[in-house]
Parts: C-alpha cells; sequence; structure tokens
C-alpha cells in the first residue's frame, strides 16, 4: 500500500492498523447525493452507495451496465454490494475496532449472490490517515484550499472498460489500496464515473470552493455538485473529461456522458466543530441521501424510515407537479 503526506512525497506502509488506531481529533463529516438515469425499468439506476458516520467509512459502487443486455439488472449487484460492505463495516468495528478497506469488500464480495458486476471504492478515515480499497473507476479526490492534492488511481483494462468485481470478473484481490493523510478543513469528494466523466478537476475545485465560501452543508454542495454534472452529461457541446478520453482512445464524440451520478462528500473536521455540525447521521445498513429522477416532472427522495430529509428549493422550473417517491431497497 502507498501512503501519501499529500505534499508530493511517496513512502510505503504496510500496516494500515497500526496507522489507524493514530490518536486523533478529526472527524468525518459525509452527505450525498444521487441522480440515476431517466430508466422506468430501472427507476433506482445501476449506482449504490453508503455512509456509516458512527464508523467513519464511505463507499460508491457502480453496476456495469452492459449486463442490461442478458436481461441482468447489476444495479441489483451494486446495491447488494454495498449493504454488505456497509454491514461488513459495522462488523469489522465491533470485532477489531478498524475498518480496513479491502477486508470489508472481500466479505463484501463473497456476501454478494446477485447476478452482475460492479466497481467499488471503500475509504474509511483511521487516526490522521485516510484509507481506500478501489476496484474500478469509481474513485475520490483530496481537496484542500481548494485544490486537489490527492486522487485515488483508477483501474480500466482499456478506455471504458474498468476493472469490475462479479462471479465471472475481477475479485477483491486485484484492489488497489492506498492512503493519505488529512487535516481539518480538507474536502474529500466521492462518486462513480457519471461525476468523474463530466466534470473536470479545475470545476471541482470551483464547485467546493464557492461551497465552502457559501459555508453550506455537505448535503448541499453534494446536490450542487451532483446537478452540476448531470447538466453536463446532457449538454452535447459540453468539454468533458470523457469526451476528451473517448478522442484520446480513437473515437469522436462530442458533450458529457449520459451516466448515473453518485456524489458523496465528506469534510474533515475536528470532534469540537464535528458536534456543532447539524447534519443526519447515516443509517449504516441501508441508503440514505437524496435523489432526483430525470424523468420530466418527477423529483424524489430514498432513506432510511427514522431519516428526514429537507426539500430543497428546485434550481431551475419542472414541467408537471412535484412527485414524492417512496423507493424500497429490496431486490
Amino acid at each position: 500500500m502507498v501512503v501519501m503526506e499529500c505534499s508530493g512525497s511517496l513512502s510505503t506502509f504496510s500496516d494500515q492498523e497500526t496507522v489507524s488506531r493514530t490518536v486523533s481529533n478529526l472527524k468525518m463529516i459525509s452527505a450525498s447525493f444521487y441522480i440515476p438515469k431517466n430508466n422506468p425499468l430501472k427507476p433506482l439506476g445501476d449506482d449504490a452507495h453508503f455512509i456509516c458516520e458512527p464508523e467513519q467509512t464511505i463507499g460508491v459502487a457502480d453496476g456495469v451496465g452492459s449486463w442490461s443486455k442478458k436481461g441482468i439488472d447489476a444495479g441489483i449487484y451494486a446495491r447488494n454490494l454495498m449493504l454488505n460492505a456497509a454491514d461488513s463495516v459495522r462488523d469489522e468495528m465491533k470485532k477489531y475496532g478498524v475498518v480496513i478497506p479491502k477486508r470489508v469488500l472481500t466479505k463484501a464480495f463473497l456476501n454478494t449472490k446477485a447476478e452482475g458486476s460492479s466497481t467499488a471504492c471503500i475509504i474509511t478515515l483511521q487516526g490522521e490517515f485516510l484509507h481506500c480499497a478501489n476496484v474500478g473507476d469509481s474513485k475520490f479526490v483530496l481537496i484542500r484550499e481548494n485544490k486537489i492534492v490527492f486522487r485515488s488511481p483508477v483501474q480500466q483494462s482499456k478506455f471504458n472498460c474498468p476493472y469490475q468485481l462479479g462471479k465471472i470478473s475481477n475479485t477483491p484481490s486485484v484492489a488497489e489500496e492506498c492512503a493519505c493523510k488529512v487535516q481539518e478543513g480538507d474536502v474529500i469528494i466521492a462518486g462513480t464515473d457519471g461525476l468523474f466523466d463530466n466534470v473536470d478537476e479545475k470545476e471541482l475545485e470551483t464547485l467546493v470552493f464557492m461551497g465552502l465560501l457559501e459555508d453550506i452543508k455537505p448535503e448541499v454542495l453534494a446536490k450542487k455538485i451532483a446537478m452540476f454534472a448531470h447538466a453536463q452529461a446532457k449538454d452535447p457541446c459540453a468539454c468533458t473529461p470523457f469526451q476528451r478520453e473517448s478522442i484520446r482512445a480513437g473515437f469522436q464524440r462530442s458533450g458529457g456522458k449520459y451516466d448515473d451520478i453518485t456524489v458523496v462528500v465528506a469534510l474533515i473536521m475536528s470532534t469540537s466543530m464535528a458536534a456543532w455540525s447539524p447534519v443526519w447521521e447515516a443509517t449504516p445498513a441501508e441508503f440514505c441521501g437524496e435523489a432526483f429522477d430525470d424523468s420530466p416532472g418527477s423529483w424524489f427522495y430514498f432513506s432510511h424510515p427514522s431519516v428526514t430529509l429537507p426539500l430543497y428549493d428546485l434550481p431551475f422550473s419542472l414541467d408537471g407537479p412535484d412527485l414524492l417517491v417512496p423507493i424500497s431497497l429490496s431486490t
């Protein structure tokens, strides 16, 4: 595993549990926003994520949509994988007092029986270090003083073909582990490729800078970033990372990549400041967050029944009445 001090120097470190038990007054305050593609047959989309606030761990996953050609909903695999990962996180903390992302990913993989495959990125704050295990092209970036100072590695066999977990795909043994030292005031942005394929790093830095300038909550910042990515994805003239990568790979295309978009924002705060932060706490075994349905006039939320989420003012006008839709997570 590689540990980065976020100052350009790299060093190897193989004993995560030693680092993880370092005493620290830092806490990760997290929130999410999810925009699934408009598909009546798959209203939940292919992405999934979880936030385990007590265990200071988050995860994102992106089910591989090409399974639909075989009549398989890869979103079910991704959701089961993240539910199992969240359960594993809670179990790890109870048994060992520490969360090791690759071990979490391995347990979740073994317990996921659905058909399909998915990328996965598990991130945990332990002491002063952020630890990550990643398979595929879901990832996170660390923003400090308005600049991205660290980005987790992505894995692709070729352009637009990420590594993926599944019965006939990769196993967690291929997961790439990384860690970076964090400090108070850092901002973590984790997401699926629907975010990073449509938003440049400079644009992401600007969105975070403006959010911090306005002193908005992490759930509002997650929403703003997701909505910006969504606008880019639907803009045929947008200059996006996916467009540039397509051209490098020999494909002529313009605009964004229409995809499910998951954004998880985590603020690194001191425990004293975090105690005053009025953000909701995610339930480990459930998905929590706010979601936008891309169909005209539809707007829905999904959450654990004990979690109440505010209805924000819409950033644009909708044709037709707003629609509040309860969504079951059963598969």
